[in-house]
């Protein structure tokens, strides 16, 4: 048998598998740089922040306030007396923090020495800022002789956060006068300058005094009206009716609101 390739045929190249694999690299190696190519050519996108929710503040409770102390309490009372004329007296302290006591009107009854009753009446109307204390008297002429104490009772109108004008109740300066001076009973009048917020010129205002005895016993009191001359201060003076010497005085004054 012939081993020679017959003529026209090609036998088997040596190199067809060696042609063949180093193709396949060729090709596999463009599909790689391709994919590489493409794979730098695009970006990978950026995901979107996810919306972070601010939390809703939670509201503040509103504090519910304090009760107020709406009420007028009576410090002392007391009656000065003289002849045919009888000033009783009761000093109020309005013991709200936040309210004022409007309309405010004291009545009094007086009694003799030996307790018997006497003559009756009301004070006029005064309005108290609150935390105020304010002297309060009436004049008793005729209906009140010889008046050594008095019961009081007060009425008041009304409660209010807004208040109007109020004056600083203040010390005056006593003097004596006729009966008084020898240290009895007698009239004398208290001076001195009253302090307010607040008031217009020309408005009427009711002034108060009382006067005390070192221990704190009202020892005469005084009620008089007059018109603000306008400012924050003014000088007034008030006439009093006192049993003896007082130790000291004050001055007080109500405008209406």
């Amino acid at each position: 048998m012939s081993i020679l390739t017959p003529a026209g045929t090609h036998g088997p190249d040596p190199y067809d598998g060696g042609v063949r694999t180093l193709g396949t690299a060729v090709a596999a190696l463009a599909v790689f740089v391709a994919t590489a190519a493409a794979a730098c050519g695009s970006s990978t996108p950026t995901p979107a922040p996810s919306h972070v929710q601010t939390p809703t503040p939670k509201p503040t409770p509103t504090p519910v306030p304090t009760p107020d102390n709406e009420s007028v309490s009576v410090v002392t009372t007391g009656v000065g007396a003289w002849q045919l004329v009888a000033i009783p007296v009761a000093i109020l302290k309005n013991n709200a923090a936040n309210h004022g006591a409007a309309a405010v009107v004291v009545h009094f009854v007086t009694h003799s020495s030996g307790g018997a009753a006497l003559g009756t009446l009301d004070s006029e109307a005064v309005n108290l800022a609150p935390g105020e204390t304010l002297p309060v008297a009436a004049d008793c002429t005729d209906g009140c002789n010889g008046a050594a104490s008095t019961d009081v009772t007060v009425n008041v109108g009304s409660w209010t956060t807004s208040t109007g004008p109020f004056f600083t109740t203040t010390s005056g300066a006593y003097q004596c006068g006729t009966g008084a001076c020898g240290g009895g009973r007698g009239q004398g009048s208290v001076s001195g300058p009253l302090t307010v917020s607040r008031l217009a010129a020309d408005s009427s205002i009711v002034v108060f005094a009382v006067c005390t005895s070192a221990g704190g016993a009202v020892m005469g009191a005084g009620v008089t009206q007059t018109i603000w001359p306008g400012g924050s201060s003014a000088p007034v003076r008030v006439p009093v009716i006192v049993n003896s010497d007082p130790s000291a005085c004050q001055l007080g004054a109500s405008a209406g609101w």
